[in-house]
């Protein structure tokens, strides 16, 4: 009975989707048949929102002081780590069910792209690739949601998640992989997909490219730990793809910023959900840590102040950008090229090449403030750089999915502190020890029900 995976993604994806070809048929869903339904396909907008919003319940700098007492929403389980969010067996298997969704829709290029009816063997290998990019793509994720941090000396024998390849809802769901093995997959898909990944996606970013291949390679090698093929890889997508970020400096505010779809800067583009239309209320001592030059602030936060930042939920972060509702401006929840740069200048202070650290995080931050009021970063401390690139990785990548990730490498490395939650009178609710089991999700109950052989995460 281990099929819960698939068995409710499909209706997942047949309750949800927009897309014509998950029409319901006589026979279900309709075959894929032309090169043109593939490549439909791949611009479902369940591909587009793949990320979940719900993993900015995790991060340390989301506030939410009208927290009940009760504990009683999935948003309020998650942003106390509680074990588990969704207790009703069934039920949703809340973020798992995210991801495997998205990965039933790659799977079903992967495994049948080979057989449309018309187009040439590049166009079916092309989009194989993307296939095989935006799966690993995927279990990159989960392999960080619901696993330890990658170690080398633990690798082969810490748990993962299945690696789900089949679109057979009758398939037995293959056991939990190592964390070893779910990185193993991740890299041979991709390496095997950048030869025949199209060169260019600057008509839809969402879209796979080589450029898209090598970020992602980055990012794995970083979730790794391997910092110089982080930075091998890094570089190679600037080489082969964008190397521009938006220069706020120029921009009078956010509506100046193109859309996701065709932003420059972005290799390999992601929305969150429906957080498009949402906002996020930040903690204060997030928002004291900003140089209030900072033209983040203005562009993506409302309510600012005078920057005293005194009361909490006054100033909250706007997933539309400033002026709220008037701009395309959303942030790209998938990879971009301030990401790379990122990557480089923490792949240089981790083998000391501190100068080189500032210089790549100077790319970044000389196009978030006014010329007038920028200065470069400069320090001979390693500890001190690396502190600092985390802080620009938190302005840069806000509420988009990704502080979740850095708190556990931090946490992995003893760097986490504690992180505690108020509710609305100041009175602590929780706290996320460092060390703590949390930092690694369990499997959904739900999940669980139907694969009871399982060992369950701590």
């Amino acid at each position: 009975m281990n099929k819960y995976i698939y068995s409710v993604l499909v209706l997942v994806v047949l309750l949800t989707s927009c897309d014509k070809y998950l029409d319901v048929t006589p026979k279900g869903v309709r075959l894929l048949q032309t090169i043109g339904d593939y490549d439909s396909w791949l611009n479902n907008v369940e591909v587009e929102y793949s990320t979940p919003p719900l993993l900015n319940q995790f991060d340390d700098h989301k506030d939410l002081p009208n927290i009940s007492t009760s504990l009683s929403s999935t948003n309020e389980k998650m942003y106390v780590w509680q074990p588990q969010f969704v207790e009703t067996v069934p039920g949703t298997a809340v973020l798992w069910a995210n991801y495997y969704k998205t990965i039933y829709l790659f799977n079903t290029v992967v495994n049948n792209a080979d057989n449309a009816i018309d187009g040439t063997d590049q166009d079916k290998r092309r989009l194989k690739a993307e296939g095989l990019l935006g799966r690993a793509f995927e279990y990159l994720s989960l392999v960080n949601l619901y696993a330890k941090p990658y170690n080398p000396a633990t690798a082969n024998t810490d748990l993962a998640v299945p690696f789900v390849t089949s679109i057979d809802v009758t398939d037995d769901t293959p056991p939990r992989a190592s964390v070893q093995e779910l990185y193993n997959h991740i890299i041979s898909d991709i390496n095997t997909a950048i030869p025949d990944l199209p060169k260019d996606n600057a008509s839809n970013r969402f879209r796979g490219s080589k450029a898209a291949g090598y970020a992602t390679l980055a990012r794995t090698y970083l979730f790794m730990g391997n910092y110089t093929k982080a930075a091998e890889y890094a570089q190679l997508a600037l080489n082969n793809g964008p190397n521009v970020i938006v220069d706020y400096g120029t921009l009078t505010d956010a509506t100046g910023i193109a859309q996701v779809m065709k932003r420059p800067d972005a290799i390999y583009a992601r929305l969150g959900g429906t957080a498009y239309l949402t906002t996020e209320i930040p903690t204060l001592d997030f928002l004291k840590s900003f140089d209030t030059k900072d033209l983040r602030l203005k562009f993506w936060y409302r309510g600012t102040g005078d920057y005293s930042f005194t009361a909490r939920g006054q100033a909250v972060f706007q997933h539309s950008g400033i002026p709220a509702g008037l701009s395309n401006a959303s942030p790209n929840w998938g990879i971009s090229v301030a990401e790379m740069h990122m990557i480089l200048a923490e792949s240089a202070a981790r083998t000391n090449d501190l100068a080189k650290a500032c210089d790549e995080l100077d790319q970044l931050r000389k196009k978030r403030f006014l010329a007038v009021n920028y200065q470069k970063f400069t320090s001979n401390d390693k500890d001190v750089v690396l502190n600092k690139i985390f802080s620009e990785r938190s302005f840069e990548f806000a509420f988009c999915g990704m502080r979740w990730f850095d708190m556990r490498r931090l946490n992995a490395e003893g760097k986490m502190p504690a992180v505690n939650r108020y509710n609305g009178t100041g009175g602590l609710v929780a706290t996320l020890a460092p060390g703590s089991d949390r930092y690694v999700l369990r499997i959904p109950l739900q999940v669980m029900y139907f694969n009871p052989s399982w060992q369950q995460n701590p």
